[in-house]
């Protein structure tokens, strides 16, 4: 729980910047990403997006469908809420999501899975509430050998800026995140194991970022 408290207080502290940081850290790629990734669950009725953040997904996700997301982060739901408001958010740990069983066609993730403190915990949580046949949809951090130098970047070229945006210890938290990121194997390795098929995996950023779709089997 400590674990979870700190990631909840550190990304609320920086939600009213958020959205700058992650056009700044995606060259304003981030939007584009997100609307590949919601290609991967085009038709979902029902879609819950996990540690939504500030509500972008969300707001670019199909207005017609009941749209949910979920965040540890009381901070950043409250700019989510402003954001789009015929969206419903909840505060709510992926790892014990308070919703029946089979309750969403589809669950989106946008650079937030290398961040849950136990992922097979999420991951079976996911099966219990995704339908039949149910969509996974995942946006992160590849890591390769190209990971290095964003880590480089951030450590040294838009460190000042990050330092005035967020101050050093959330700023190392955000470079230590990457230092943790899944590579593309590890990643279907994980969702394999935890009763998922994986369908389609894109890469973008020459193979920085990856775009994981999986289904529920």
């Amino acid at each position: 729980m400590k674990h979870k408290k700190i990631t909840a207080d550190i990304f609320s502290s920086v939600s009213r910047h958020y959205d700058i940081f992650l056009n700044l850290i995606t060259f304003r790629r981030i939007k584009d990403w997100q609307r590949t990734m919601l290609k991967e669950v085009e038709g979902a009725k029902t879609l819950l997006d996990v540690g939504t953040g500030t509500g972008e997904v969300l707001l670019q996700a199909d207005p017609q469908a009941m749209r949910v997301g979920i965040d540890l982060s009381l901070g950043m739901l409250k700019v989510a809420r402003k954001k789009c408001p015929n969206c419903g958010f909840v505060l709510a740990d992926a790892e014990n999501m308070p919703f029946k069983t089979s309750s969403f066609d589809a669950i989106t993730l946008s650079l937030v899975y290398r961040h849950l403190h136990n992922r097979d915990q999420f991951l079976k949580e996911a099966q219990r509430v995704l339908k039949p046949e149910g969509r996974l949809a995942i946006l992160d951090i590849n890591k390769f050998w190209l990971t290095p130098l964003l880590v480089f970047f951030m450590k040294f070229p838009i460190k000042p800026l990050g330092l005035i945006l967020f101050g050093r210890e959330k700023w190392e938290f955000f470079i230590h995140s990457l230092e943790n990121s899944l590579s593309e194997e590890e990643l279907k390795r994980e969702l394999e194991s935890n009763g998922f098929k994986v369908i389609k995996t894109q890469k973008r950023l020459y193979g920085i970022v990856y775009i994981v779709s999986a289904q529920k089997i």
